[in-house]
C-alpha cells in the first residue's frame, strides 16, 4: 500500500514584502524591462498568483521571494523589511534558501557543525539558532532582530529563516557572534520575544552553499520540465509549488506527495498522473488533461479545475473544499468520501461517478449531470441542485435537507431513506422513484414538484 503522508498538507515559511519594498520592486521591474507582471512571471517558471501576491505585499513562501528578488537585482531582506535599504554589503539574495520541506511545522534535530568560518570579504561569521514554537505565530521577524542585537551587537542580521521548529539563520563580526553563542550556552539567554531558545550552531563553510543549491535546484527541475517534456518522470516528493508549468507534459508522472501549491497547471497533460497524496491547495489546474489520474488523499482545496478532464480519475478522499469544478468532465470518477463541501460544480459533467459518502454540503451542483451517479450516503444538505439531472441516481440514505432541487429531474432515483426535509422542490421532476411513500409523494407535490406529467399543485396567490 502506498503511503501518501508526503503529501499532508504543511505549514510554508512565507513572508509578505513591506509597502516600501514593493515600491522599490515596482521601479525595478520598469527598470529592468518587464512589461507587465504577467510577463515577469512567465519568464521566471513563477506562478502568476505568486507574483500578485507579492505586489500585493501578501505573504508568498520565501525561495519564491527570494527568486523574484534575485531577479529584480533586490536584497530579499530590505523589500522585506528586515533590514534598512543601502546597507554598504549586500548578500547574494539566495545565500541561504528553503529547502522543500512542505511542512505542518515539524521538531527536527539540528545537525550540529564545530567548524567555524569568517568571511573573508566582509569578516562576519554565521550560525543558525533554533527556537522552538510556530513560525506562523512570529509577528515581526525584524523584532527579533533587534532583540538578538541586544545580546551582542549591532552587527547582528537574520540572513534566512527556515522551519525545524524556528531556525534563524544570522550573521555578525566574530566578537558578536561569539557574544551570541556564548550568552546562549551559558544559560544566560533562554528566549527571544517569548520563544524558548533549543540550540545555537556556528556553520560551515559548505553550509551556505548546500542552502543556495536546494532552491536553484528546484527552479532548475521546473526549468527542465518545461523545456523537455519526458513520459513518465520520477517527482515523487518533488517541491514544485509556485511554480508555472502551464502546458506542461507530466502524463504517466509519479506526483505521489508531490507539493504543487499554488502552482499554474493550466491545460497541463496529467493523464495517469500518480498524485496520490499531493498537495495542490490554490493550485489552478483550469483546462488539464487528469484523464485516469489517481489523485486520492490529495489536496485540492481551493484549487481551481474549471472545465479540467477528470474522466475516470480517481479523486477517493481528496479534498475540494470550495475548489472550482465548474464545467468540469467528471464522468465515471471515483469521489467516494471525499469533501467537496461548497465546491463549485454547476454545469459539472459527473454522469455515472462514484460520490458514496461525499461531503457536498453547501456545494453549487446547479445544471450539473448526475445521471446513474452514485450519490448513496453522501451530504447534499444546503446544496444547490436547481435543474440538475439526477435521473437514475443512486441517492439511498442520501441527506438532502435544504438542498435546492428546483427545476431537477429525479425520475427513476433511488430516494430510499434519503432525507428530504426542508428541501425546495419548486417544478423537480419525480417520477419511477424508489424509497417514496404515498404520503411523501403527496407532502412533495404540495411543495410544487411534478410527478409524471402531471402539473405541480399550485396554491392560490
Amino acid at each position: 500500500m502506498i503511503d501518501p503522508s508526503p503529501g499532508i498538507k504543511k505549514k510554508k515559511i512565507t513572508i509578505p514584502a513591506s509597502l516600501e519594498g514593493v515600491y522599490v520592486a515596482e521601479k525595478a521591474l520598469i527598470r529592468l524591462g518587464f512589461e507587465s507582471k504577467s510577463n515577469f512571471a512567465k519568464s521566471q517558471l513563477i506562478s502568476r498568483t505568486t507574483v500578485t501576491k507579492f505586489f500585493l505585499s501578501e505573504p508568498i513562501q520565501l525561495d519564491s521571494f527570494k527568486r523574484i528578488c534575485e531577479t529584480l537585482k533586490l536584497n530579499w531582506r530590505e523589500i522585506a523589511g528586515l533590514i534598512e535599504e543601502k546597507q554598504p554589503s549586500q548578500l547574494p539574495t539566495s545565500s541561504y534558501s528553503n529547502p522543500s520541506s512542505d511542512g505542518v511545522v515539524e521538531q527536527v534535530q539540528p545537525e550540529y557543525r564545530r567548524l567555524t568560518v569568517i568571511d573573508k570579504q566582509s569578516k562576519k561569521i554565521k550560525a543558525v539558532i533554533t527556537l522552538q514554537g510556530d513560525i506562523d505565530s512570529v509577528q515581526s521577524w525584524k523584532f527579533i532582530q533587534s532583540a538578538l542585537r541586544e545580546y551582542s551587537g549591532d552587527t547582528i542580521e537574520i540572513t534566512d529563516i527556515k522551519e525545524g521548529s524556528i531556525k534563524l539563520f544570522v550573521e555578525g563580526s566574530p566578537e558578536d557572534i561569539e557574544q551570541l553563542v556564548s550568552r546562549i550556552k551559558s544559560g544566560e539567554l533562554k528566549e527571544v520575544t517569548g520563544f524558548p531558545v533549543e540550540d545555537v550552531q556556528i556553520l560551515s563553510e559548505s553550509s551556505d552553499n548546500d542552502e543556495s543549491s536546494e532552491s536553484n535546484e528546484k527552479w532548475r527541475l521546473v526549468q527542465e520540465i518545461i523545456s523537455q517534456p519526458i513520459n513518465m518522470r520520477r517527482l515523487s516528493g518533488v517541491d514544485l509549488s509556485d511554480a508555472d508549468l502551464s502546458g506542461a507534459d507530466l502524463s504517466d508522472a509519479n506526483l505521489i506527495g508531490a507539493d504543487l501549491i499554488d502552482a499554474d497547471l493550466i491545460d497541463a497533460n496529467l493523464i495517469f498522473a500518480n498524485l496520490i497524496g499531493a498537495n495542490l491547495n490554490r493550485a489552478n489546474l483550469s483546462l488539464a488533461n487528469l484523464r485516469f489520474a489517481n489523485l486520492s488523499s490529495a489536496d485540492l482545496s481551493r484549487a481551481n479545475l474549471r472545465g479540467a478532464r477528470l474522466g475516470t480519475a480517481n479523486l477517493s478522499g481528496a479534498t475540494l473544499g470550495t475548489a472550482n469544478l465548474s464545467s468540469a468532465e467528471l464522468s465515471r470518477a471515483n469521489l467516494s468520501d471525499t469533501n467537496l463541501s461548497r465546491a463549485n460544480l454547476s454545469d459539472t459533467n459527473l454522469s455515472r461517478a462514484n460520490l458514496s459518502g461525499a461531503k457536498l454540503n453547501n456545494a453549487n451542483l446547479s445544471d450539473t449531470n448526475l445521471s446513474r451517479a452514485n450519490l448513496s450516503r453522501a451530504n447534499l444538505s444546503d446544496a444547490d441542485l436547481s435543474r440538475a439531472n439526477l435521473s437514475d441516481a443512486d441517492l439511498r440514505n442520501a441527506n438532502l435537507s435544504g438542498a435546492v432541487l428546483n427545476d431537477a429531474d429525479l425520475r427513476n432515483a433511488n430516494l430510499s431513506d434519503a432525507d428530504l426535509n426542508n428541501t425546495n422542490v419548486v417544478d423537480a421532476l419525480f417520477g419511477g422513484n424508489t424509497g417514496l411513500t404515498d404520503y411523501m409523494k403527496r407532502d412533495l407535490e404540495r411543495r410544487g414538484a411534478i410527478f409524471g406529467d402531471r402539473p405541480p399543485v399550485r396554491s392560490p396567490k
